[in-house]
């Protein structure tokens, strides 16, 4: 048998006994059944609080519709104030890119809300006939209260009295609209 054999043989030997020696455990066998505490969750989770994006949340057909009724309402709403707030500044184009919730998929309750903007400021470079861009992302974090359910969030955004992007959030005397201010 050649040293270089030998060695390669050894090497996984050593470098267990070491790691046991330091306190490490060797690992169990693949065919081991994991031992979980009894957490009080729900059969076949962790215990642990899982997000999801809130229009996977939903199930009814009305809570699905419900939810991206109010997502159309918010990309309308936004067009309307932008002329006369934001889109007054270095940018005069922003677009809406997304609104998007995280939900605990068992407590029902918001982890975060954030709206992603996009705008852009172009000029001409006349000796060249380039186009100079700005581009900026703007990830806008909503002051949605913690705790707040998805479904309080969807009523209260939904109200028929005036817009949803300046309905007071939930447990809060801000909107969303408050959160777009202090982001752009």
């Amino acid at each position: 048998m050649s040293a270089h054999h030998t060695m390669s043989m050894l090497l996984p030997v050593l470098a267990l006994a070491c790691s046991t020696a330091q306190g490490a455990a060797p690992e169990p066998p693949e065919s081991a059944a994991p031992q979980r505490e009894d957490t009080g969750a729900p059969a076949g989770s962790t215990g642990a609080q899982r997000f999801v994006d809130a229009g996977s949340y939903f199930t009814s057909p009305a809570e699905i519709d419900a939810w991206y009724g109010l997502l159309r309402e918010l990309n309308d709403d936004f067009d309307l104030v932008c002329g006369d707030t934001f889109c007054e500044g270095d940018y005069s184009n922003y677009m809406s890119l997304r609104f998007r919730c995280s939900v605990d998929e068992h407590a029902g309750t918001i982890g975060s809300c954030v709206w992603v903007l996009a705008a852009s400021n172009e000029e001409i470079l006349p000796s060249t006939g380039g186009v100079e861009v700005d581009a900026r992302i703007f990830v806008c974090e909503m002051p949605v209260a913690p705790g707040t359910a998805v479904v309080d969030l969807v009523e209260a955004l939904s109200a028929p009295a005036g817009r949803a992007i300046d309905a007071a959030l939930p447990g809060t005397d801000r909107s969303l609209y408050d959160g777009l201010v202090e982001c752009l």
